[in-house]
């Protein structure tokens, strides 16, 4: 597995060439050319921004962005990115719109390492669980696990909210999945603070997390220090199972 590098230049070629795509299977769809769906001013928006925000990289280097100017363009390069997944979808193209969408999580780091604030985490989320599927290995799963944080540090309190009850709330899904990451990763020194995220944050889900999590140590096989790990929270949050 290799993760998209959170570098501008890297994102301007990457999303012109899934514009491109997109821009051709709306014409092969013999739409009127005066259609709404017109994805050419999605996919232009996205390449004017991505420039903007490396002009203002050079200017602001020494002094960094201004954190009102950083949010809004790190919202609105998130919408642009939903939208342009979205017309795909809707060309029945798939594949596509998920390329697309995975393009969130580069872009969300970037905005992260340059203190920008992260409201919208839906897409985030999901390309975040696509990388982490992609892989076994548990350098990748270590590094994966940091980029995590990165995004859970640059993230509003807003998008904290109606997380209650909801078990689908992107917020939710990331301190699950950075979790699950760090499992994966077999390094107890990440697998801690984690878990201990969920404890604290997530005191709902932590019995159900710590269960499965048991359920796959007998699934999987992880070294002994990892069983070690999950076992203790396991008996620290979980309710054991009586056998009858």
């Amino acid at each position: 597995m290799s993760i998209p590098p959170a570098d501008l230049s890297y994102l301007r070629e990457r999303l012109r060439e899934l514009a491109a795509q997109v821009h051709d299977a709306w014409e092969s769809s013999h739409r009127d050319p005066q259609d709404a769906d017109d994805p050419r001013p999605t996919g232009d928006a996205l390449l004017q921004l991505i420039d903007m925000l490396d002009h203002l990289q050079s200017e602001a280097q020494a002094s960094g962005f201004g954190p009102a100017e950083i949010n809004t363009l790190s919202e609105y390069g998130l919408q642009l990115l939903s939208e342009l997944a979205d017309t795909a979808s809707r060309l029945d193209h798939p594949a596509l719109a998920a390329e697309i969408e995975h393009m969130s999580f580069p872009y969300a780091l970037w905005i992260a390492r340059h203190g920008g604030e992260i409201r919208h985490l839906e897409s985030v989320v999901n390309a975040l669980a696509h990388f982490a599927n992609q892989s076994d290995n548990p350098e990748t799963m270590a590094s994966l696990y940091c980029q995590c944080c990165e995004v859970l540090d640059a993230t509003s309190p807003a998008a904290e909210e109606g997380s209650a009850g909801n078990p689908r709330h992107p917020w939710r899904l990331l301190l699950l999945n950075r979790a699950i990451v760090a499992t994966r990763s077999h390094n107890p020194e990440l697998m801690e603070p984690a878990f201990n995220a969920i404890v604290e944050l997530l005191p709902n889900d932590a019995e159900r997390f710590f269960a499965e999590g048991m359920e796959q140590m007998v699934a999987i096989d992880y070294p002994e220090h990892v069983r070690t790990v999950v076992r203790r929270y396991y008996l620290a949050h979980a309710v054991p199972r009586r056998l009858h």
